[in-house]
């Protein structure tokens, strides 16, 4: 099946935007090339060798994405709603020397596995913040996500 095809299958509201985009385990496997596990709950993504992840409050999460997107460099972000919603930004994995540096302040690795929405997951425990291009797959270099993160805390404008 293409990504086209994926695509399609996945439903839009009445104005025509998309419904709540969620895949299956196997389309984040074979489209989307993620070490994804499932079991009757959801869909896992292994954070490691293959796929890195950062964490941070989801306002300031918008900002970034808002700059990223700007650049062209934007990727997937996963929304966890709760008391204090936070964002996850799936990333390249990091090097040795990126795990080495410090982070900004309000931003943590993600280590852990982390879960995916598939068509069965409630809105409430995630959902994607902004979905995975299933035309163009790739994800940002953790720097470029750390460095966006850097401009808008402190203001620099490159």
């Amino acid at each position: 099946m293409t990504a086209a095809n994926i695509a399609a299958l996945h439903a839009v509201d009445g104005d025509g935007r998309p419904e709540s985009v969620a895949f299956e385990v196997s389309e984040y496997r074979s489209v989307l090339h993620w070490p994804v596990d499932g079991d009757s709950l959801g869909a896992y993504l292994e954070v490691g060798p293959e796929v890195g992840a950062l964490r941070m409050r989801a306002g300031l999460g918008a900002e970034v994405q808002w700059w990223l997107r700007l650049r062209m460099l934007a990727g997937p972000v996963l929304a966890v709603p709760g008391k204090r919603t936070e964002w996850t930004f799936l990333t390249q994995p990091a090097t040795d020397d990126q795990r080495r540096r410090p982070l900004p302040p309000g931003v943590e690795p993600v280590t852990a596995r982390v879960l995916l929405p598939t068509p069965d997951t409630d809105r409430s425990v995630t959902h994607w913040a902004t979905a995975p291009d299933l035309a163009h797959p790739s994800l940002p270099l953790f720097s470029s996500v750390v460095g966006a993160v850097r401009s808008v805390l402190y203001g620099h404008r490159f």
